[in-house]
C-alpha cells in the first residue's frame, strides 16, 4: 500500500513571485507522490475592512475609502470569493491551480511602518490557515519582506521550511531577509554554485543544500516570447500611450529601497531625468509597495505631467510571461530589479542596474552599475543601447530547475526540526 502524497504548501503574495514559482507549482502538481496546497495573499480590506481602516496608512482617506468599501462589497457579493476581482488569484485561477486558502495581510500605505503591520497580519493570520491544511512542507520563495513571517510562522508550528534563491547577497534589506529565512529554512534550493557555498558556510546542513538553479529559466526556455497584438487586452489599462515593439523601447522597473526610505523618491527622479536625455519610447511599470514606494510613486505622478518622451506607457504590472516578453524585446532594460539581472542574463538583454538594490548579486556580462546620478545613468544606458545584445547566459540555470525541486521534495527524507550549526570540514 503506497504512502500519501506529501502536502507541499506555498504562499503566493504578488505577481512577480509567483512567475518564478509557477513552474515549480506545475511540477509538483504533475506529480503523484505530492499534493500542492496554495495559500494567496491578499488586501485585509477584501476580508477585514474595520481592520484595514484602523491599521492603514493613507496618502488620502478620501481616495482609498471608497476603493477599501467597494473590495468588501464585492467580497460579500461574490461569496468571499475573491479571485472574480483581486487580480493575482484570478490570475492563479486562470492558469488551471485551485486556490486552497486566502491570507488576508495587505494594509494601504507605502512606509516602513506599514510594511511591519503585513508582516504582523501574517503571524495573527496564517497559523490557523496551516493548521487546517496540514503541509508535509512549506515552500518560501527569495526575499521578500512577508515571506520573514511566514517562514517563521511554519517553523513554529514545527512544518519543515524549504527555501528558494537562498544564499544569493545582493545589498540592502532584502539580504537581511533572505539571510533570516535561511536560518529558519530546513531544505534550500539555491540559484547558483556560490549561492550553494555560502549557504553550507551559514552552518546550513549540506546534504539538504540542493543546488538546482532558478525556476524562472524554466519559464524562459519553453516560452513563445513573440508579442502579439493582445498583449494589452491581457494586462488590463495602464496609462499613456502604448508602445510600438517595431521600434526601440527602454524597459523600466525602479523599486524604492528600504534602508534609503527618504532617497526614494530622489532616486526615482533622478532615473526619469535620465530617461528625458535619451528621449526614446518608455514602458515603465509601477514599483513595489516596500516602504519608500509612495516617494517613488510621487516622482512617477509629478513626471507624467511635464515630460517630452516621444512615448511614455505605464503599467502597474504585466502577468510574468509577457513581462519577459517586453524584457526579452527592449533595447534596454533600466532599474534595480532582480530579473534584469537574472531573466536579463539568459535573454541577452542589455540592462543598467541604478542603484544600491541589486549591489553584490552575481551578473553576467549583460549588466552595467551606475549610481543615483542623472549623468551616470545617462551615460551607462547610451553605452547599452550602443552595444546591442548579448550572448545567452545560464548563470542562473539550465531550464530544469522545477523538476530538481520537485523531485527533492517528494524524495528526500525530511529533516529534522532541531538544527544543528554544521561546521564546514
Amino acid at each position: 500500500m503506497s504512502s500519501s502524497p506529501r502536502k507541499i504548501a506555498v504562499v503566493i503574495t504578488n505577481r512577480a513571485p509567483y512567475g518564478r514559482l509557477k513552474p515549480v507549482m506545475r511540477a509538483i502538481v504533475a506529480r503523484p507522490d505530492l499534493k500542492l496546497k496554495i495559500i494567496v495573499g491578499i488586501p485585509v480590506a477584501s476580508k477585514r475592512l474595520l481592520f484595514g481602516l484602523k491599521h492603514s496608512t493613507f496618502r488620502s482617506l478620501k481616495e482609498s475609502l471608497p476603493w477599501l468599501i467597494r473590495a468588501r462589497i464585492k467580497t460579500f457579493v461574490h461569496g468571499g470569493d475573491v479571485s472574480r476581482f483581486e487580480l493575482l488569484p484570478k490570475l492563479i485561477r486562470s492558469d488551471g491551480f485551485h486556490i486552497d486558502r486566502y491570507l488576508p495581510m495587505f494594509l494601504e500605505g507605502g512606509d516602513l511602518q506599514t510594511m511591519l503591520k503585513v508582516q504582523g497580519s501574517v503571524l495573527f493570520e496564517l497559523p490557523a490557515i496551516l493548521k487546517e491544511l496540514k503541509p508535509d512542507v512549506l515552500l518560501v520563495h527569495a526575499d521578500r519582506y512577508e515571506m520573514l513571517p511566514v517562514a517563521m510562522a511554519a517553523a513554529t508550528l514545527n512544518i519543515p521550511v524549504a527555501h528558494t534563491q537562498g544564499g544569493d547577497v545582493s545589498g540592502t534589506f532584502d539580504e537581511t531577509v533572505r539571510h533570516a529565512i535561511t536560518k529558519i529554512a530546513h531544505i534550500h534550493f539555491p540559484t547558483t554554485d556560490k549561492s550553494k557555498q555560502r549557504l553550507i558556510q551559514m552552518g546550513e546542513d549540506p546534504r539538504y543544500v540542493i543546488m538546482t538553479g532558478c525556476p524562472t529559466m524554466d519559464v524562459l526556455k519553453d516560452l513563445d516570447l513573440t508579442i502579439d497584438g493582445g498583449i494589452w487586452e491581457r494586462n488590463g489599462k495602464g496609462f499613456g500611450d502604448h508602445i510600438d515593439f517595431s521600434k526601440p523601447y527602454a524597459l523600466v522597473l525602479q523599486h524604492p529601497v528600504t534602508s534609503e526610505y527618504v532617497q526614494s523618491r530622489n532616486n526615482m527622479e533622478e532615473l526619469l531625468a535620465a530617461l528625458e536625455q535619451i528621449r526614446m519610447p518608455t514602458l515603465l511599470f509601477g514599483p513595489n509597495i516596500d516602504g519608500g514606494t509612495d516617494g517613488s510613486t510621487a516622482a512617477v505622478r509629478e513626471f507624467t505631467k511635464h515630460h517630452t518622451l516621444p512615448v511614455l506607457c505605464i503599467y502597474k504590472t504585466f502577468n510574468a510571461e509577457d513581462f519577459y516578453r517586453v524584457l526579452n524585446d527592449a533595447a534596454v532594460a533600466v532599474g534595480n530589479s532582480s530579473s534584469f539581472i537574472r531573466e536579463g542574463s539568459y535573454l541577452g538583454t542589455p540592462a543598467v542596474v541604478v542603484g544600491t538594490r541589486q549591489q553584490e548579486r552575481e551578473r553576467a556580462d549583460n549588466v552595467v552599475d551606475a549610481g543615483y546620478d542623472r549623468t551616470e545613468i545617462e551615460k551607462a544606458m547610451r553605452a547599452q543601447l550602443a552595444h546591442g545584445r548579448y550572448p545567452q547566459s545560464n548563470l542562473y540555470g539550465d531550464g530544469h530547475t522545477s523538476e530538481r525541486i520537485a523531485e527533492a521534495l517528494a524524495t528526500m527524507p525530511l529533516p529534522s526540526m532541531q538544527k544543528i550549526f554544521h561546521t564546514r570540514p
